[in-house]
């Protein structure tokens, strides 16, 4: 278990409910966490605001006429729906052949930018857990880090201190909530 895992984004938490149970104040709230992001794919792509409205609006019905499929071990949520957003931009140049932009390659964000996106979210959450683990004393993030990262049991980092296993307990217990708080404040 990492805690990269346990600190979800709200649009991860709101997307995860959507995909069990198919309901419009859900289905709201993850429009209002991705609307600007996916908004500004597609209006790069078609320069026309009404039309990239209309666009927009399309995205929406097919994300959630596709959500089953959604597989978040292959991308994250943002990263999958900007996917679909951009592909349906792409599609609705051509359908409707709407004039090339002399500047407008249709690669304007392609799938490996897309990647390397969500590529340098996992490194951001990566360096600010580290830097909030950096915060606790050296035995406790050595305990959180044999633990989570290694895969010891709390019996074999007691044996490994020399503590009681209640001790270990009792420190990871309390180190979790101060983690927790850091990794929020830097989130925001």
């Amino acid at each position: 278990m990492s805690f990269i895992k346990c600190k979800k984004k709200p649009i991860d938490i709101y997307f995860e409910q959507l995909k069990k149970i198919k309901g419009e104040k859900t289905f709201k709230k993850v429009y209002e966490l991705s609307n600007v992001q996916l908004f500004g794919v597609i209006i790069r792509i078609l320069k026309k605001r009404e039309l990239s409205e209309d666009c927009l609006q399309e995205v929406y019905v097919k994300i959630w006429h596709k959500i089953e499929t959604y597989q978040h071990e292959k991308a994250s949520v943002m990263t999958w729906m900007s996917t679909i957003a951009r592909n349906h931009a792409l599609d609705y140049l051509r359908k409707r052949e709407l004039p090339i932009q002399d500047d407008f390659e249709l690669s304007v964000i392609s799938d490996e930018q897309l990647h390397f996106l969500d590529e340098m979210e996992q490194q951001q959450n990566k360096q600010q857990l580290n830097n909030c683990l950096q915060q606790l004393k050296p035995e406790i993030m050595n305990i959180l880090l044999m633990s989570y990262f290694k895969g010891l049991t709390y019996e074999n980092i007691a044996k490994t201190f020399k503590v009681p296993l209640s001790t270990i307990k009792t420190w990871v217990r309390r180190a979790m909530p101060t983690l927790k708080k850091c990794m929020e404040i830097n989130d925001g």
